[in-house]
């Protein structure tokens, strides 16, 4: 087995121990499913794509590990004295002056989207075939070369 990520073992008559060649991985993102070809200096188990996915998926484990220290009695009580300080601080502020017993006004949209209106937030990706680019790394563009590395370690998530 390869003493790092990057490096290639010689084996048989001759062999030179290891080499350090330049390699890259292929994976699919867990997210998107999109390939993703990552260069050995960039390469720390990722298992997202360098776009949106890695960063939608760190806000959602934030999330879940507030909600967990939430349920706890220590981050109940912070939480009670956060916001019973907050209240007390806004107490005395009015931003809106109350409604009048008037007409109720309202917008409606006159027509229908059309297609060229984007109607999800999240558009599709374009993808652009490396045959066409060369191979680069998805996270710092660089050139990457023939060899391509299999994972031999199981990250877990």
């Amino acid at each position: 087995m390869p003493a790092s990520p990057g490096a290639v073992q010689c084996r048989g008559e001759g062999g030179l121990g290891l080499l350090q060649e330049p390699t890259y991985r292929l994976y699919n993102c867990r997210r998107c499913a999109m390939q993703v070809l990552i260069c050995a200096q960039c390469d720390h188990g990722n298992i997202y794509c360098g776009g949106e996915c890695s960063q939608f998926r760190r806000r959602e484990s934030l999330r879940r590990a507030a909600a967990r220290y939430q349920h706890t009695r220590r981050g109940a009580a912070r939480h009670a004295a956060r916001q019973r300080a907050w209240r007390a601080s806004h107490q005395s502020k009015v931003t809106h002056q109350g409604s009048s017993c008037g007409a109720l006004q309202c917008t409606v949209l006159g027509h229908q989207p059309t297609l060229s209106e984007s109607t999800d937030a999240a558009e599709p990706r374009q993808t652009i075939p490396p045959s066409s680019l060369g191979l680069r790394c998805a996270f710092c563009g660089a050139a990457l070369p023939a060899w391509t590395r299999f994972r031999l370690w199981q990250w877990s998530g």
